[in-house]
């Protein structure tokens, strides 16, 4: 998705394919980021802190209406409303964005700026909508790097024997207008930015970035894996899952499938396909592929709920700029 602001609005291009992993046996490729092991302990209580419910919707007050906000570290730009709100609220805007989602979908939206209430403190936000729901799952949807919070800990589910914690690099992805917050998947030749993006499934590329990573470590669409994938202000793609036989590695993390957007940043012509006994995927065999890399890269994936499913808590330290990612004993392949 490439937002274009209209003549109110200082121009901007930034590429965010928006958005929906069973690890591998098989030795990761080199370059894991650093990250820390250690047993997690209880958390202090602060004022800075912010505790999101397991749903990760919270409540905040705008204009004297309280509106449910699903907070993800995907979203990027304003936080985005439902527009039936705008219509009862008779909101005027006072800038307008064009967001392009690719194959033929130009998304208009308008905006205003206005002080959000949430609870124990306020902030002036950037609000935007459009004629679809940002999500179905709430009033609107707000990123991370718009909580006026030092820190927000994301609960994921009930922790499971001893857990442990992975500290990974926060690191802000584009402008204050269109920003998130993720880190980096180091493949040895080019790094990834890497989005948790908890309110998709499974972990999400566009074709480009399929094609590039199938050509370098083996990947192949699995056979009827076909599915669809509901974007931001109901934008839908097809996709299909692709499986690498040399997964990507993120910390203890092993990521070895993406749900692939078809058809809409390029095509997924050089992944190619997986048979049902392909021995690229047998951890005891040794296959040496004679696959010619190809492909442009647009720099981004999107962990989704399925690959931390093992985990208990992610915490988006802001002032530290350090993202903690709290896990049990992973499952086996």
């Amino acid at each position: 998705m490439i937002p274009r602001f209209l003549p109110l609005v200082l121009l901007y291009t930034v590429n965010l394919p928006t958005t929906p992993a069973l690890a591998s046996q098989t030795a990761p490729p080199p370059g894991p980021a650093d990250h820390e092991i250690t047993v997690v302990a209880d958390r202090p209580a602060s004022a800075d802190e912010l505790v999101l419910p397991p749903d990760h919707i919270i409540p905040i007050k705008i204009n004297g209406t309280v509106l449910r906000m699903l907070v993800t570290a995907d979203a990027s730009g304003p936080a985005a409303i439902d527009p039936r709100i705008v219509v009862r609220l008779r909101w005027r805007a006072s800038f307008q964005d064009l967001w392009d989602y690719s194959n033929g979908d130009l998304l208009q939206s308008a905006g205003v700026l206005r002080v959000a209430d949430f609870g124990d403190r306020r902030a002036t936000l950037p609000v935007m909508w459009s004629l679809g729901l940002p999500t179905p799952l709430a009033d609107g949807v707000i990123g991370i790097h718009h909580l006026p919070y030092k820190r927000i800990v994301m609960p994921l589910a009930a922790p499971v024997g001893e857990q442990t914690i992975q500290r990974f690099p926060l690191l802000r992805f584009a402008g204050q207008r269109a920003m998130r917050v993720g880190t980096e998947i180091d493949t040895g030749e080019r790094k990834l930015k890497a989005i948790f993006a908890t309110d998709f499934a499974d972990n999400i590329v566009t074709a480009p970035t399929a094609n590039w990573l199938a050509t370098r470590f083996d990947g192949g669409f699995l056979p009827e894996s076909e599915g669809k994938l509901r974007m931001h202000f109901g934008v839908e793609r097809r996709t299909r899952m692709m499986r690498l036989a040399r997964p990507l590695q993120l910390g203890d993390l092993l990521i070895d499938r993406f749900a692939v957007r078809l058809e809409d940043h390029g095509k997924a012509r050089n992944v190619g396909e997986a048979s049902a006994n392909d021995p690229r995927f047998d951890p005891d065999e040794i296959v040496v592929s004679g696959r010619k890399p190809r492909g442009r890269i647009d720099i981004l994936t999107q962990i989704g709920r399925n690959q931390i499913a093992h985990c208990s808590e992610l915490t988006y330290d802001l002032e530290k700029d350090e993202i903690r990612l709290a896990c049990g004993i992973p499952p086996a392949s």
